[in-house]
C-alpha cells in the first residue's frame, strides 16, 4: 500500500473538484511544502476562482462532506463535517497579491498523491507572508526564503 501525504477523504474532494472543473489554487503554507519547504502547517489552503461555484458544495458533499457558502461579512465560507474534519481552510483574499485569474497563470500543475493540483509559485507565498505580515507569516519567512534558494540554485545548473 503507497505512503499518502493527503488523507483519502482530502484525495477524494480535491479529486471531485478537478473532475468538476472548478478552479482554486492551493496557497499558503500547505503550497510551500509541496514545493519543498521545511516546516509544517495544520490545514491545506484552498483559494476558488469564485466562492459562488455551486460545484464546489458538489463536490464536497460528493466525499461526504459539509460546504458552508459563508455570509459575507458575518461567517467565512468553509469546508468540513465528519469526513473532512478542518483540514481544507477556505482563503477568500490573498494579501499583496493579483487577483485569481492573474495567480493562477503562474502556479505550477503538481502530481500529488496521484491527485493533480494547481500550487501558488513559492515566489508569491513568500509575497503574501510579507505582505500580510502577521507573526506566523514572519516566522515561516526564513524556512520559505531558503526553500526558494535552493530552488533557484538547482535550476541554475
Amino acid at each position: 500500500m503507497p505512503d499518502y501525504v493527503l488523507a483519502e477523504a482530502e484525495r477524494r474532494l480535491l479529486q471531485a473538484l478537478n473532475d468538476l472543473g472548478v478552479r482554486y489554487i492551493v496557497v499558503g503554507m500547505s503550497a510551500a511544502l509541496m514545493q519543498g519547504a521545511r516546516g509544517a502547517t495544520d490545514d491545506i489552503d484552498l483559494w476558488f476562482e469564485q466562492l459562488d461555484d455551486p460545484r464546489i458544495g458538489e463536490a464536497t458533499r460528493s466525499v461526504g462532506g459539509i460546504w458552508i457558502s459563508g455570509s459575507f461579512g458575518m461567517r467565512p465560507p468553509g469546508i468540513g463535517g465528519a469526513v473532512l474534519g478542518d483540514r481544507f481552510d477556505v482563503v477568500v483574499h490573498m494579501h499583496g497579491l493579483g487577483a485569481f485569474t492573474e495567480e493562477f497563470a503562474e502556479t505550477h500543475d503538481m502530481q500529488i498523491d496521484d491527485v493533480r493540483l494547481r500550487v501558488l509559485d513559492l515566489e508569491r507565498i513568500i509575497v503574501s507572508k510579507r505582505s500580510a505580515n502577521r507573526p506566523k507569516d514572519q516566522a515561516q519567512l526564513p524556512a520559505l526564503e531558503e526553500a526558494l534558494a535552493v530552488k533557484r540554485s538547482l535550476t541554475e545548473d
